[in-house]
């Protein structure tokens, strides 16, 4: 055991012991080898590059695919005393310039950056004067082209080897395929690897997938027979607040949370939930990335995922204490259409990404060969419906321009505002002196910012809110209303959305040269949203053996304890068994499916029970023997 290793998991992180393989990866980077390390969602998998780096001298650079991620992490270290730092989207060359200098002097221990910013020739040349400890690769999958969520950009990792022969690399993941695993490390150019990876089975996560006909009918009954810590993943911002009203008119404690939220909402609902004043967080995909909540008891999904590594990755959110846990699946036929729409027929062709891109660089009045490293705010909405684009096809191209490098995409909510006043102040404020609010925004505009008619000025949205005692939100309507009546020109806008262009505008060059490994990307989706789909229609197979099988464990053991494995064992019920627990007690057809058994097999029994005179159905739909 490395004595100064578990002193720092106890001194930085609060915990007295590792979990399994932390520590032999550990003493792995310690030993400057290269590490490929596959571990389950919560398995701790940051603390496996972030303990090496604290015990050794020099700073580690790490490769993440996601601001978010970065953000947190940066956050999480800084609050344990670590100095930690990072480059992401929308920063000024002189920002740039000028963390990369405190990288180099400034005893930085943790520098954070997407494979994109890597590319920049400033921040390789400057990554060659630091002297790094340790190179970090989180979502390591992201690498492959076999992966769920391939990154080109990833493929030129390997480039940092080159700037720093000598120094280990360790690659990081929670989900990979053998096929996968092989492409990162051919990939990332690893020397010998030592890999390490944990087994997919979880053997404290009851895994039930139910077909039903009444989706809203199950999730209020599942949440009244499970009251712990819960997220419930659907797939749009919609049906997150849909369901998360349902499950509050039902007496159970919801909240939903979507990526267009506000930040502080969004930070605000995630707190909440975390000290568990809310049971269920109702949310979509951008929720759970960094988050380590140990007591969550259920994950439900009602809508599908993308993959089986998503699917795996967000009910790994569940037990991560090691208690049972129940990760809940309900579906129906229209769900599986619904998917195929959402995921199959919204792939972005290279003809329709050539569109939608010239419409994005027209849409924010960006010229030919101009652009790059510039950022820009913008309602997503208010985009796709000037040029009339389907919403779920431009987010996916937006996503794909995101992969392939051309841009940075984010989601966030933004209020920006730039106007040049058309009329003298004192005018201005004649007109508003019967809208004393407006007036008072107008007065805290005019002594934060002057009123100038030649130049147009960036209006901050909360700061005139706080001087004029007012909100952000009347902050923008009172200066639409100002521009309607053309006493203001300028760009209002309720951003919902950032995109920082990595590179100038192209047009139809831009897309050409990704447009083969594009087509090859979207079937490779195709075929993982198929292997999903699988899944949920092969009742006969255990859940959790189709899962280690997916992941390349060869395994015909049935885990006993999912809903497949659980219908089997209760085929054989027999109308005597049911009797005697009826004659025990009153139970309703919920309380016999969280005991195991299957609609499937049950009603007609009860049926039959019920047409011999030998049951009745009460009023609070619980069955009573009669007999």
């Amino acid at each position: 055991m490395n004595n100064q290793a578990l002193h720092t998991l106890q001194r930085v992180y609060g915990h007295q012991e590792f979990r399994p393989q932390q520590e032999a990866i550990i003493n792995a980077v310690l030993e400057k080898k290269d590490v490929l390390a596959l571990l389950p969602t919560g398995g701790g998998k940051s603390v496996c590059y972030q303990i090496p780096a604290i015990i050794s001298t020099g700073i580690c650079i790490v490769i993440s695919p996601l601001v978010s991620l970065i953000k947190d992490q940066i956050a999480s270290l800084r609050s344990k005393g670590i100095k930690a730092t990072g480059i992401t989207g929308g920063i000024s060359y002189e920002e740039l310039d000028a963390t990369l200098d405190n990288c180099i002097y400034g005893q930085y221990q943790f520098l954070y950056l997407s494979p994109e910013r890597l590319q920049q020739d400033i921040v390789q040349q400057r990554i060659s004067q630091m002297r790094v400890s340790l190179i970090a690769v989180d979502e390591a999958h992201c690498v492959s082209q076999w992966g769920h969520d391939f990154r080109p950009a990833y493929r030129k990792i390997h480039e940092l080897r080159e700037l720093h022969k000598e120094v280990p690399l360790i690659a990081v993941t929670a989900t990979a395929t053998a096929q996968v695993q092989e492409d990162m490390t051919q990939s990332l150019q690893m020397h010998h690897p030592a890999i390490f990876k944990a087994s997919y089975k979880r053997n404290n996560i009851a895994y039930n997938i139910t077909k039903t006909t009444d989706k809203r009918s199950d999730l209020i009954q599942f949440y009244k027979q499970h009251s712990g810590s819960s997220v419930c993943y659907i797939r749009s911002r919609k049906n997150s607040i849909e369901f998360s009203n349902l499950l509050n008119s039902n007496d159970i404690k919801a909240q939903f949370y979507h990526g267009g939220l506000p930040h502080k909402q969004r930070q605000k609902t995630a707190e909440q939930w975390m000290s568990n004043e809310t049971q269920v967080m109702v949310a979509t995909n951008a929720f759970g990335m960094g988050i380590d909540k140990p007591d969550v008891r259920t994950v439900t999904h009602l809508q599908l995922p993308d993959s089986m590594e998503s699917y795996y990755q967000e009910t790994g959110r569940a037990g991560r204490d090691g208690k049972p846990s129940v990760a809940q699946f309900f579906f129906n036929e229209n769900d599986i259409a619904h998917a195929r729409n959402q995921f199959v027929k919204s792939l972005p062709t290279p003809d329709v990404l050539k569109f939608i891109y010239r419409k994005l660089n027209n849409y924010l009045r960006i010229a030919h060969g101009e652009g790059a490293q510039q950022t820009y705010y913008f309602s997503f909405a208010q985009f796709t419906r000037t040029y009339d684009i389907n919403g779920l096809q431009g987010y996916h191209a937006l996503l794909a321009l995101d992969r392939f490098s051309v841009l940075s995409f984010s989601q966030g909510h933004k209020r920006r505002c730039s106007i040049r006043f058309r009329e003298s102040g004192i005018n201005i404020t004649n007109y508003l002196q019967h809208q004393p609010d407006h007036n008072a925004i107008l007065q805290s505009i005019l002594r934060t910012y002057g009123g100038s008619k030649q130049q147009y000025i960036d209006v901050n949205p909360a700061l005139i809110a706080v001087r004029s005692n007012t909100t952000e939100e009347l902050v923008v309507t009172a200066l639409q209303s100002l521009k309607d009546k053309e006493l203001i020109d300028g760009e209002i806008t309720d951003a919902d959305s950032q995109i920082t262009m990595l590179e100038p505008r192209d047009d139809d060059r831009t897309i050409n040269r990704f447009a083969r490994e594009l087509d090859a990307y979207n079937k490779i989706k195709i075929d993982k949203l198929n292997s999903l789909i699988e899944l949920l229609s092969n009742d006969s197979k255990c859940v959790n053996q189709v899962v280690l099988n997916y992941f390349g464990e060869d395994t015909t053991t049935t885990c006993g304890n999912c809903s497949r494995c659980t219908s089997k064992q209760t085929a054989s019920l027999s109308i005597q068994k049911l009797t005697a627990l009826l004659k025990n007690k009153s139970m309703s057809i919920q309380e016999f499916t969280a005991m195991g058994y299957q609609k499937e097999v049950l009603i007609p029994m009860i049926k039959q029970l019920l047409d011999q005179g030998k049951l009745i159905l009460l009023p609070n739909q619980k069955y009573q023997w009669n007999g």
